[in-house]
């Protein structure tokens, strides 16, 4: 027997998960692996914007990319969804806004990405948002979004964009060197952290990369002069959307001729 699209329309708005909390003491919980879950917005009602809480546990240091993107189901459904004021606030910020009844002011710093590419849908459906950020601590932040139109699905998610090096070195004469691409069309900034194996912090570099265009930084006397005969990892967090940064790692000798290649990339590919 056929179902047709509006009735398979009208069985996703019903069985949409329904894990939303309007309440920030509660706040729903994302898993930072970029996971992409499903549910349904409710509608906005004689002026009334309906908003609701999430939230996810961020590292010190690491980047995150957090969407939120009405689904193509609302076109079957013929709802629009519009998504809005996106606001998000880091852990020093967490406990004045629960003790005020979800209100405080935001001390986190995050770049809107959504009109870049990856661009989000914007059509007559709805709109997508998406910001990006370095945590600046360990610990939960919070964020709120609301709905100015009709009930209809949505989906979230929030993505770890933190690029990890295994390993670099400069034992027996050999240095290492970093390479970033930027496969979006914004001018995208960073930090790269090298610490040791000990993982004592060695240095943190500012990194700008243009759109489409390439950076590079080498562990030598003549640029990061990293200790001789070391060892150790590093990350680079940044502003951009998933994927947005391609990395390369390589370990050279002196000459050049012994290159050993050493992964520099996101733990999740979502």
């Amino acid at each position: 027997m056929k179902i047709s699209a509006v009735l398979i329309g009208i069985l996703a708005l019903v069985l949409a998960a329904h894990s939303e909390s309007k309440d920030c003491l509660n706040p729903g919980l994302m898993v930072t692996d970029g996971r992409i879950v499903t549910s349904q917005f409710e509608a906005s009602f004689n002026g009334f914007n309906p908003t609701y809480w999430y939230g996810f546990y961020g590292q010190a240091g690491h980047s995150y990319s957090v969407e939120f993107v009405p689904t193509v189901d609302n076109e079957i459904s013929n709802t629009s969804v519009h998504l809005f004021n996106l606001v998000l606030w880091g852990p020093n910020d967490v406990p004045v806004l629960q003790q005020n009844g979800c209100h405080g002011p935001s001390t986190l710093s995050y770049a809107t990405t959504a009109r870049y590419s990856p661009t989000l849908a914007r059509d007559v459906y709805g709109s997508g948002l998406r910001v990006s950020l370095v945590q600046p601590v360990s610990g939960l932040t919070v964020l709120s979004v609301s709905n100015n139109q009709d009930k209809g699905l949505y989906s979230y998610r929030v993505v770890d964009t933190t690029l990890f090096n295994a390993r670099w070195s400069t034992y027996s004469g050999y240095d290492t060197q970093w390479g970033f691409t930027n496969t979006s069309d914004m001018n995208i900034t960073g930090t790269l952290s090298i610490s040791e194996s000990s993982n004592r912090l060695l240095t943190t570099v500012q990194i700008t990369v243009p759109p489409g265009g390439q950076a590079y930084r080498m562990s030598n006397h003549s640029d990061l002069n990293l200790p001789r005969n070391d060892s150790g990892y590093a990350i680079f967090s940044n502003n951009g959307p998933p994927q947005a940064i391609l990395g390369d790692s390589y370990m050279l000798n002196g000459p050049a001729t012994v290159v050993v290649y050493t992964k520099f990339e996101t733990r999740n590919t979502l």
